[in-house]
């Protein structure tokens, strides 16, 4: 029994719903691999009379006007804490030459001379800008992507490994492709440099995995578009070791939205082998492209089987997977911000 493709396909080209397409395995690698002014106002003293006080009036002592003097705006305070190298805000620990140039720790070890004088190496610690950084928000590095946020100091790096605006890589796995970007040029990236990715329109679809019993380590790849969004479903098979030193095989297929953590929110998806009366099914909440397979897998938020178990829905080599997308009401603002390039 022969399994038949479902409609019709062309290469990163849309298809009709319930259609399903082979999807080619993309690579084949030996072993498992991988692949971030203020003015003080005025400010009166004690209580002020109910009606303003008159110019010819004699103003009573405890009722002066007092006015701060004007202070140099937040922006300035900042621009003290760039790096004269990477001119990113420094982090703590502030070293300093003999002529006070700050150096952050970062580019330290990258210059034989302070860049500001040529003097010697920066290397004295200066305390007081640490002590003052430390009451400061400093914004986030892709501010100029996008993102508004601002932190302390402590706080800023913890923010930027995970902050929506930072540049997105490749999603595609199996491949050496180093290309990172804004979210929005995502796609068009898969449909210049990975035509060979098919895309299927529709909630449902099956996604057909072609010649699963290729040795080493694979990838199978293929792209699902509804509710206005694209999904990206991988199928990869590793190569696994036991504790006697037997090796054996793992399938893991996930489902990725090709938009933010919070966008995936939004939706569910629910995958299912299914041959006679077996059925063997996964529900979840998509991962952002953000988030990878690779941390889907380590955290076992995906649906896992081993090759017995493939054989088991494998119709000659071939292996069937019903993915069904399903949007999530959960009532929340999505009217923020979309990450993209400015």
């Amino acid at each position: 029994m022969s399994f038949e493709k479902e409609g019709s396909s062309s290469q990163m080209s849309d298809t009709d719903t319930n259609s399903s397409i082979s999807a080619t395995p993309v690579a084949t690698i030996p072993g498992a691999h991988r692949t971030q002014p203020s003015q003080t106002a005025a400010m009166m003293m004690h209580n002020m009379p109910a009606n303003p006080v008159a110019p010819q009036q004699k103003q009573h002592p405890c009722e002066a006007i007092v006015t701060a003097a004007p202070s140099c705006s937040n922006t300035e305070l900042l621009s003290a804490f760039e790096c004269p190298v990477c001119l990113e805000y420094m982090l703590p620990p502030y070293l300093q030459c003999n002529s006070g140039h700050l150096l952050c720790s970062n580019c330290r070890p990258k210059v034989a001379s302070c860049p500001a004088c040529r003097g010697p190496v920066p290397n004295i610690r200066n305390l007081a800008m640490e002590k003052i950084a430390s009451q400061m928000m400093f914004p986030c590095k892709f501010n100029t992507s996008g993102c508004s946020s601002h932190f302390l100091h402590h706080q800023k790096v913890e923010h930027e490994e995970k902050c929506d605006f930072r540049p997105y890589c490749c999603p595609c796995p199996g491949a050496s492709c180093k290309w990172q970007g804004c979210l929005n040029e995502v796609m068009g990236h898969l449909m210049k440099m990975h035509k060979s990715i098919t895309t299927l329109q529709g909630e449902d679809i099956v996604f057909l995995a072609t010649d699963i019993n290729l040795p080493g380590a694979v990838d199978w790849v293929m792209m699902q578009s509804c509710f206005d969004s694209y999904f990206m479903l991988v199928l990869e098979k590793q190569d696994k070791q036991d504790p006697t030193g037997q090796n054996y095989q793992i399938f893991y297929a996930v489902v990725q939205l090709i938009g933010t953590k919070a966008e995936a929110e939004r939706f569910s998806y629910k995958m299912e082998l299914s041959a006679g009366r077996r059925r063997l099914a996964w529900e979840a909440t998509p991962r952002s492209i953000h988030e990878g397979v690779n941390t889907a897998i380590s955290q076992s938020d995906c649906l896992a089987f081993d090759t017995n178990h493939a054989q088991l829905f494998a119709e000659q080599g071939n292996l069937g997977i019903n993915v069904t997308i399903s949007q999530v009401q959960l009532g929340m603002d999505t009217t923020g911000p979309i990450p993209g390039c400015r």
